[in-house]
């Protein structure tokens, strides 16, 4: 069998070698780790909320109203944090949902009652999340004194 011609190399540049199996299998092995380094700073970052908050009662007032009573624990109390609550319908689709500002100051744990208007008939509620970076479109009001005394 005969070999086929060289191709002139000030022509058409030297033949490229083909990546060799070790530097492949090294390329993919530091992608890996970076994949799994990525995760894992997520999972771990996720996990750190200085805010939560529990639904400990809600009620239907009307059609178109739910009261929820929720307790508030946050790590750090001397900042201001928010949470956000939710009403559900029959079918469990979000059909009211209202930002609950929390002011610096006070204890550690709170107690809130929420009203919470509706745009369909409420059956349950609960709680979205919480946090310690305000929205800009959100104004933490500050602590009433007579607040902390309590």
């Amino acid at each position: 069998m005969a070999k086929p011609p060289k191709a002139p190399a000030d022509r058409y540049g030297s033949r490229r070698r083909a990546a060799s199996g070790r530097w492949v299998v090294i390329g993919l092995g530091v992608l890996i780790a970076l994949a799994l380094a990525a995760s894992a700073a997520v999972i771990f970052t996720r996990d750190e909320q200085t805010v939560r908050a529990t639904m400990t009662n809600f009620e239907r007032v009307d059609d178109d109203t739910m009261s929820l009573s929720i307790d508030i624990e946050r790590d750090e109390p001397e900042r201001d944090s928010y949470c956000i609550v939710t009403a559900l319908d029959y079918s469990m689709a979000e059909v009211g949902r209202r930002e609950v500002p929390v002011p610096a100051g006070g204890p550690g744990v709170i107690s809130v009652d929420v009203e919470l208007p509706t745009r369909d008939v409420p059956v349950s509620g609960g709680v979205y999340g919480c946090s310690t970076e305000i929205p800009e479109h959100l104004e933490v009001p500050p602590r009433a004194a007579a607040d902390d005394a309590s």
